[in-house]
């Protein structure tokens, strides 16, 4: 993958506790917990599989035809930069 179409992963030792509708992570090492929005939800399920930035959007707009693309660019950006953040996911790189 490139620096402009990076490939994601889960990272090992998340927990995953679905309560109803929703879903949050526990970090294995901090114990931190995360609750996930649809946009990261989604991203989060989708990776059961490492991924490609690309991979995702094309997801994405399979998903939700009627999305402008910029908009789904930044939503999954926005998205993908918060669980980088929370270390939930890591490049494949």
């Amino acid at each position: 993958m490139s620096a402009s179409n990076p490939c994601f992963r889960r990272r090992p030792g998340i927990n995953e506790t679905p309560v109803e509708n929703e879903l949050f992570l526990i970090a294995g090492d901090s114990g931190d917990i995360f609750h996930l929005d649809q946009m990261a939800m989604a991203i989060w399920r989708a990776l059961e599989a490492p991924a490609s930035t690309a991979d995702l959007l094309a997801l994405f707009g399979d998903a939700f035809p009627e999305t402008p693309t910029a908009t789904l660019e930044r939503d999954l950006a926005a998205a993908l930069a918060t669980l980088l953040q929370g270390e939930l996911i890591e490049s494949c790189d």
